[in-house]
């Protein structure tokens, strides 16, 4: 039996971070470049997220709890109540560490959740996770 790889090609796929902080975003996007992934966008809240999102769909969304106008969860619902966007992979990063957060997100339609502070592998973990759900998964795994 193989083992799962450890890393995954992150190289094709777009990835879009909401967080109001922008060290936050800027941290992220240094772990998912070194990680290999080259087209990573940032919005600053939901607003601008869901401009992004209308003028180019991101394959995997990194969204705070914590934001305006709408907070994650807000951003979460009215993503998942899209027909057209309702199906993108969404990772919440949130310092909300309690059980009842992470259900609420998962209740809602999160994918997985990541509580802040995190290790760049706990990052890689959630990733793989979103993307082995997905069918095509073979395609990112790196051997």
């Amino acid at each position: 039996m193989m083992s799962a790889p450890d890393r995954l090609d992150l190289s094709d796929l777009n990835f879009l971070l909401i967080d109001d902080n922008r060290f936050i975003r800027q941290l992220l996007h240094e772990i998912l470049k070194s990680f290999g992934a080259r087209s990573i966008r940032e919005a600053n809240d939901s607003d601008e997220a869901f401009r992004k999102i209308d003028y180019h769909p991101p394959d995997i969304i990194l969204c705070d709890w914590m934001m305006g106008p709408l907070d994650g969860m807000g951003f979460l619902k009215r993503l998942r109540g899209s027909k057209v966007f309702q199906r993108i992979p969404i990772i919440m990063v949130s310092g909300h560490a309690t059980a009842d957060h992470v259900s609420a997100a998962l209740g809602e339609g999160a994918d997985s959740y990541i509580v802040k502070p995190f290790r760049s592998a706990t990052l890689m973990t959630h990733l793989m996770k979103v993307i082995v759900a997905d069918n095509n998964a073979d395609a990112y795994m790196l051997d």
